[in-house]
């Protein structure tokens, strides 16, 4: 890696995987017994070799890149069923550097003349300089992660592939790239120079410093290229031991950039910089090996779907031009005060609900409530806990009886009141986004809104309701005004999916 609206609101609403639709794939246990290939003995082997101080930082065009290309075309000898890409078998020369491209053919006839992409860079920044390194300058810099970690992957998803009978229905290509330190230099000189057409490729996947794996975190890179690539991840990381970091934006630091802006589909996954990042301490010892071992399995299933399902979304010209997308950076929207107190903090814990203070102009002022007040009862809340106070008070709709306690005052005081603004059945506010089709994405939740005691937030990706798919802004909203509770979301946040239960309240007695 180098150093480098529409929205749709619905007031009294306010509050998949059809998206996630499993494709036909091969066998579970064939898949299962292909992964079994890729062990941590290996990926230390190939990390150890190609990190070596021996190989002297795998400078493009040196001695030590050229050993890391012997040392893989060595491996990739050892996988029967792969081909050279070129008249010189694996080995794509230009200038002083040399990408290796490797071809698994596909099964399918007809599929098989689709190509999906899988590509790491091999070659790091040798003794480093000022434009290529953190420093200190003049000292091996191994650059164990980036990328010896995803070229290790890639080794071993080759052979991982190369064992299944049949192999995929579409052809995969494995392209160890040279050269991208010094600005992409073997993926830009392929696009020019293509081993297979350009128009074939559906799928690319670029793995680029995958060592670190640290609390599940990965970073995701465009996954707004093609419609549905988002929900093709989730489906992969079906256990939810994968954190995603959804960049919003493609640039120009890794293999995947010159495929993306050519207007092909293209995803690129990495662990996230750290401290070793472009220094000679980026040594084998401190790559996390479980976790490359996890990615690998992750990029595995991920590309096997690629290479089985009937059909693969096309490129979404808008990715090139587009904004980041507002529900992104979406913030809690400040809503009405309805009722207008606030409560004693202490009091709450034993579920009191007993007024400090009453805001100027609030219905609560209007009606006559006063500090010191406890209220028992308001509209057909009667002494439950205040969390549901507070969610009855969203719901309630005018006008709402109250009933205090009052200090000095033995009986009950019974009040009539307005409550400001509009009710809420759910408590939400969406948008739809083409990139991720069959779902929409929360952009306000109001607090203490049924939504938000379930626990959904700004940024959630709703992928099914009522066990159903989101077809449709108008079928959402329908389910949420006329379906009974409770309402059983299927909500992806951060690669993971997960189901939240909305308990719907009566805005009025039953």
């Amino acid at each position: 890696m180098r150093i480098s609206q529409n929205l749709q609101y619905l007031a009294v609403v306010c509050l998949s995987l059809s998206a996630i639709r499993p494709a036909p794939a091969a066998d579970v246990d064939t898949v299962d017994r292909a992964i079994e290939r890729i062990t941590i003995a290996d990926l230390k082997r190939h990390c150890g070799t190609l990190a070596s101080d021996a190989l002297e930082g795998r400078e493009a065009g040196t001695t030590g890149s050229r050993a890391a290309a012997a040392y893989l075309q060595t491996e990739l000898r050892k996988i029967d069923a792969l081909k050279g890409a070129t008249s010189a078998g694996w080995i794509q020369e230009f200038g002083s550097f040399q990408n290796l491209i490797a071809v698994l053919p596909g099964s399918d006839p007809v599929l098989r003349n689709e190509i999906i992409l899988i590509g790491a860079h091999y070659d790091h920044v040798g003794r480093g300089n000022q434009t290529n390194s953190h420093g200190p300058f003049g000292y091996i810099h191994n650059g164990a992660d980036d990328n010896a970690s995803g070229t290790a992957a890639l080794l071993e998803l080759a052979d991982a592939f190369a064992s299944m009978t049949p192999s995929p229905k579409r052809t995969l290509v494995f392209a160890f790239w040279d050269a991208e330190e010094m600005g992409l230099l073997g993926s830009m000189h392929w696009m020019k120079q293509p081993t297979h057409p350009l128009k074939s490729i559906r799928q690319v996947i670029n793995i680029d410093m995958l060592g670190r794996l640290r609390e599940g975190k990965v970073v995701v890179v465009g996954w707004r290229s093609a419609p549905g690539l988002r929900n093709r991840l989730v489906r992969q990381n079906p256990k939810g031991d994968l954190l995603f970091h959804y960049e919003p934006k493609v640039i120009g630091d890794s293999d995947h950039y010159p495929f993306y802006v050519a207007g092909i589909p293209s995803l690129h996954l990495d662990t996230g910089k750290h401290d070793d990042y472009h220094r000679p301490s980026d040594d084998a010892d401190k790559l996390n090996y479980p976790g490359i071992l996890k990615m690998a399995d992750f990029v595995f299933r991920l590309v096997e779907e690629f290479a089985n399902e009937p059909t693969v979304p096309a490129f979404r010209r808008e990715a090139l031009t587009e904004s980041q997308p507002g529900w992104m950076t979406a913030r809690q929207q400040p809503t009405a005060v309805r009722l207008g107190v606030a409560f004693d903090v202490e009091q709450m814990k034993k579920d009191r609900a007993v007024v400090t203070d009453v805001t100027a102009g609030s219905a609560a002022l209007k009606a006559g409530i006063r500090p010191g007040d406890r209220l028992v009862k308001l509209a057909h809340w009667d002494s439950g806990t205040v969390a549901d106070l507070k969610t009855v008070v969203r719901i309630a709709t005018n006008p709402v009886a109250v009933a205090i306690e009052r200090p000095g005052t033995d009986a009950l005081v019974e009040l009539q009141l307005n409550l400001t603004g509009e009710p809420v059945r759910v408590g939400i506010t969406w948008q739809l986004d083409d990139a991720i089709p069959e779902s929409v994405i929360i952009t306000n939740v109001i607090p203490d809104s049924p939504a938000d005691r379930a626990g959904l937030k700004v940024g959630d990706v709703v992928m099914k309701l009522a066990d159903e798919s989101v077809n449709s802004d108008e079928e959402f909203r329908g389910h949420l005004l006329n379906d009974r509770g409770p309402l059983q979301f299927q909500v992806e946040r951060d690669g993971v999916l997960q189901l939240i239960s909305v308990k719907l309240y009566s805005s009025t007695a039953e």
